[in-house]
């Protein structure tokens, strides 16, 4: 580490003895700065001048009173410096500090370049490798721009080719929409058809009773041998595969407080044998203004009706039908084995209806209301 002298500020010699510090203020002084010649003579516990001065005096007495020399007193009276060789000696050795400190400046500023110069060279090698890396980069920038330029070039040929054939196809989808969508319609309404008779197929053992009163806990199995043995059939409970309410429970009351048979859900039967539902229905139309009184069941006595199962599709269209024939004054409309027909009056035959598009044909549009 360089010092500076504490007196002149200048620097100080690398080697340790070309000067004196201070035991005080730790400070590093030349050895002409502090008035000292001989380097040797530099006691232990050296102290400078400032901290000599900060040492309080003692009151001694025996200290012997100095006596001027006429030398001296001729140098006060002329108020001029005196010259001594001492003071000669200083400035000998003032120059040479001033050569040493020349010296140690030229030495540090040496070892500052040098260090700077070090500095610069690894600057420049950054800079090299930076240099190389954005030559690198800018390859591989200018190889990412060609290649999607060639994939945006290759892209715009594909959507070209596609709009091209998006339009052929719907031209050509056009063209065939005139000729196929009749022969579609056709094949999903005869689809339709052929799903619906299998459905009904499988309701061939079933019939629905409307018109029996609900009561809750009720024993639905009982109630349809009841209603049975009131049309003159007597069934077992074993002919009978499965008896239950359908449809969402309706909490209708009549006047006098009990549940009303209007709003009661109809009681689905599927028997074991089909002979059993075709005699159950040949006795529902011969006994047809049945009752449900000497049944036992809650309410006023009312008219059940029992009628062959029907599917969703075929019962919806029964319904438009019966609306037609009414506002028509068609006599007659029925069912058999899941087939629907109507006929205007006796004596006429009967026409089967198997579509929306059969009653407008059969009852006229003209006389048909908005809800058929």
């Amino acid at each position: 580490m360089v010092l500076k002298c504490a007196a002149c500020g200048k620097f100080m010699p690398k080697d340790p003895a070309e000067g004196a510090a201070c035991i005080g203020c730790q400070s590093s002084y030349h050895l002409a700065c502090v008035g000292i010649q001989d380097k040797n003579k530099i006691v232990a516990g050296w102290a400078c001048p400032e901290c000599k001065a900060k040492v309080p005096r003692k009151n001694n007495d025996d200290t012997p009173i100095k006596i001027c020399s006429e030398r001296d007193l001729a140098c006060a009276a002329d108020q001029s410096p005196c010259m001594s060789p001492n003071d000669t000696a200083h400035d000998i050795t003032a120059d040479f500090s001033v050569a040493e400190e020349l010296k140690l400046f030229r030495e540090v500023l040496r070892e500052e370049l040098s260090s700077l110069r070090n500095e610069m060279q690894g600057i420049k090698r950054e800079l090299s490798n930076v240099s190389s890396s954005l030559l690198q980069c800018n390859k591989r920038i200018d190889d990412l721009e060609s290649s999607v330029t060639r994939v945006e070039k290759q892209f715009s040929k594909r959507i070209d080719d596609l709009e091209s054939r998006i339009v052929s196809v719907e031209s050509q989808s056009k063209e065939r929409n005139g000729t196929d969508s009749t022969a579609v319609e056709a094949m999903i309404g005869q689809l339709k058809a052929e799903l619906n008779d299998r459905d009904q197929e499988l309701l061939l053992n079933d019939v629905d009773i409307t018109g029996i009163p609900e009561e809750k806990g009720e024993n639905v199995l009982h109630v349809t041998t009841l209603v049975a043995a009131k049309i003159g059939i007597t069934l077992k409970e074993s002919d009978i595969v499965r008896a239950e309410r359908v449809g969402p429970v309706r909490a209708g009351r009549d006047a006098r407080g009990g549940r009303d048979a209007v709003t009661a859900r109809p009681i689905v039967v599927r028997l074991a044998r089909r002979a059993l539902r075709d005699d159950l229905l040949r006795a529902a139309r011969v006994r047809r203004e049945a009752t449900t009184a000497d049944l036992s069941l809650p309410g006023p006595v009312r008219r059940f009706y029992i009628n062959e199962r029907l599917t969703k599709n075929n019962r919806q269209l029964f319904n438009k039908a019966r609306a037609a024939a009414k506002s028509c004054k068609w006599k007659f409309i029925w069912s058999r084995d899941g087939r629907i027909y109507a006929r205007k009056n006796e004596g006429q035959s009967g026409v089967r209806i198997r579509s929306d598009q059969d009653i407008l044909r059969i009852f006229g549009s003209e006389n048909i209301g908005p809800n058929v």
